[in-house]
């Protein structure tokens, strides 16, 4: 979409937006502008680039499966990953499944859990109360259970 398209539409751009009038501003986007072109490759370059990538890929069908490291005649280094087979889709879903179930049931025993301790903080905290008032009323009989 170069052409007067572009133009018009960035003419309006620069009008609804007054940050746009600011001179450092258009500088940048002009800089921008320039640093974003595109930039033709050479025909040697694009040729040495798909020869290695050529080899790259005999050496990882050579190597057979598995994750590896391949090292290129220029000196440089590719990562290879094995191509998914037809089962890893449904054993990934499988391990995705299980990891939701198996978190699933974590958090209901962690509720479990706490609710557990919520339950014996109450019951704790009725027998200190209960406690607390039998020994009132025997204070006020006269038997002091305190042992010092």
């Amino acid at each position: 979409m170069n052409g007067p398209e572009e133009k018009d539409q960035k003419m309006q751009f620069e009008m609804n937006n007054p940050e746009m009038n600011d001179p450092r501003m258009r500088e940048f986007e002009q800089a921008l502008s320039r640093a974003m072109q595109r930039v033709e490759v050479r025909a040697e370059t694009s040729a040495k680039f798909l020869a290695l990538a050529e080899e790259a890929e005999r050496k990882r069908l050579q190597g057979g499966g598995g994750f590896r490291l391949i090292k290129l005649s220029n000196g440089g280094r590719v990562f290879a990953m094995p191509r998914p087979s037809a089962w890893m889709g449904g054993a990934i879903a499988a391990v995705l499944a299980m990891g939701v179930f198996i978190g699933a049931h974590v958090h209901e025993q962690h509720e479990r859990k706490m609710e557990a301790q919520r339950q014996f903080e109450t019951a704790e905290r009725i027998t200190d109360e209960t406690l607390a008032r039998t020994r009132e009323q025997l204070e006020q009989r006269g038997i002091n259970l305190d042992q010092q």
